[in-house]
């Protein structure tokens, strides 16, 4: 909420936040103990999303009108002229305009100002439909970006006050999504006291401060309710190696999570690397000590997507993932992108790119921003794609028709097709089965397989 600016002092430099409303956190509160009342009464057959964001800048009046419906209306039926569902219909319209004459802005003038279209779309577990930005605003990369809608700046900062309880929403709804609230590990205190999460399938809590606390305590009451979730969001919490060790060592108590959203964090090389050996099936055995670097394999789980977009994975945590993807039975999707990857060098960078190709599952490989460019400012530095020459070694070296060059440029590698016995002839650096890469790690020849 608002700070208060008096009793500062060069003692106590930073404002007190003011004390919460009464009437705002029970009104809040009251909304949210209301949608479990009615969760609770609908077939648990049902899909009951409860999402709680910040009301958009710009869109006030909008949304202050509202719908006067409650459901969706039921195919087949007819629905009273009163009955409008045109709310955020008129808001997405709104932040299109908007964001179209900003563009403009930018733009110099007669240039196109389209929205670059994404290479790609990950929306596995269909996790696009259960971010209200995206189901009920419109966010879709092309028409509107994150930043269209939610703008940083310190006055859409919102924060829950910490007296309402979210918790009990993961006891009773199919997806809990509370994005831009300013939550930490005291939001989540209480979530130890929901022993049931019996349909729970995606919790988005992207642009909170949750932190390597709030990590746990998340992770500790999904394991031990036994929640049957498969996508869990987390982009933008200032997590950490701790954190990040933290989810790799709850995954194998999730059986069903198979898709992780950690982008924009603070994970280095140690998290990212705990996250690909408890990914690929390689565990730490409880009675070794940090010195050890001895390794128990109990077999890769079930993931399918990782993006790590945004982090500090490095050379180290290239070189692991690598070794991860390139004998993965499952995993689809990984997104490296802004991980500091070629900062120092290019060949765990092109260990990636050979694993991806050595891969009998992985669909996409986003590995975008991850090579040191001069920005013309002294001594600065700022992150791109390859430079010419690896674009121009990768390739000579990738299968014939695998690949669109134009997305290799940018280090986005999306597979078009597999080879299989009547494919063009790979050619090229190629690993061999059983061969071992530059770095050690074994690499197996991929086989023909369909992209579900």
């Amino acid at each position: 909420g608002p700070l208060a600016v008096l009793g500062m002092s060069n003692d106590s430099p930073f404002p007190p936040p003011k004390h919460s409303n009464n009437a705002h956190n029970t009104a809040i509160q009251a909304q949210l103990n209301a949608a479990k009342r009615f969760f609770e009464a609908c077939p648990v057959s049902t899909q009951l999303r409860l999402s709680m964001v910040p009301a958009v800048l710009g869109c006030e009046d909008l949304l202050a009108r509202g719908d006067h419906a409650v459901l969706m209306a039921v195919p087949g039926s007819e629905r009273p002229n009163a009955m409008t569902v045109n709310t955020f219909n008129d808001v997405k319209l709104r932040l299109q305009e908007r964001a179209a004459k900003k563009r403009r802005r930018r733009q110099p003038r007669g240039a196109d100002t389209a929205p670059a279209r994404p290479l790609y779309v990950n929306n596995i577990n269909s996790q696009r439909l259960h971010c209200c930005f995206r189901s009920l605003y419109g966010k879709d990369e092309m028409e509107l970006e994150h930043s269209d809608i939610v703008a940083n700046t310190r006055k859409s900062s919102v924060s829950l006050p910490l007296e309402v309880d979210v918790t009990q929403s993961f006891g009773v709804a199919t997806s809990v999504d509370f994005q831009h609230l300013d939550m930490g590990p005291a939001h989540l205190v209480k979530l130890r006291h929901v022993v049931e999460m019996p349909v729970l399938t995606h919790v988005n809590l992207n642009h909170n401060r949750l932190g390597d606390a709030g990590v746990e305590l998340l992770f500790r009451a999904l394991v031990e309710a036994q929640c049957s979730v498969v996508h869990v969001a987390l982009a933008s919490n200032a997590i950490g190696d701790e954190g990040a060790a933290y989810i790799a060592s709850s995954l194998g108590g999730l059986p069903r999570l198979t898709s992780l959203e950690l982008c924009d964090n603070c994970i280095c090389e140690s998290g990212s690397i705990a996250l690909a050996e408890a990914i690929g099936g390689v565990t730490v055995p409880p009675d070794t000590t940090e010195e050890c670097e001895e390794m128990t394999p109990v077999g890769p789980l079930a993931v399918l997507s990782v993006d790590l977009r945004g982090n500090y994975s490095r050379e180290l945590g290239a070189r692991r993932w690598a070794e991860v993807i390139c004998a993965h039975p499952d995993l689809k999707f990984l997104c490296l992108a802004r991980n500091e990857l070629g900062l120092l060098t290019k060949e765990y960078f092109l260990d990636l790119v050979c694993a991806a190709v050595a891969s009998v599952a992985l669909s996409v490989l986003d590995l975008q921003d991850n090579f040191p460019h001069a920005t013309g400012k002294e001594g600065e530095t700022e992150m791109g794609p390859p430079p010419a020459d690896i674009i121009e070694e990768l390739l000579s070296d990738l299968p014939v028709g695998e690949f669109d060059a134009t997305e290799v440029s940018r280090a986005v590698f999306i597979r078009r097709h597999r080879g299989g016995g009547s494919a063009p002839e790979k050619k090229g650096r190629q690993p061999q089965q059983g061969q071992a890469s530059r770095h050690g790690h074994t690499q197996t020849q991929p086989t023909s397989a369909n992209n579900s």
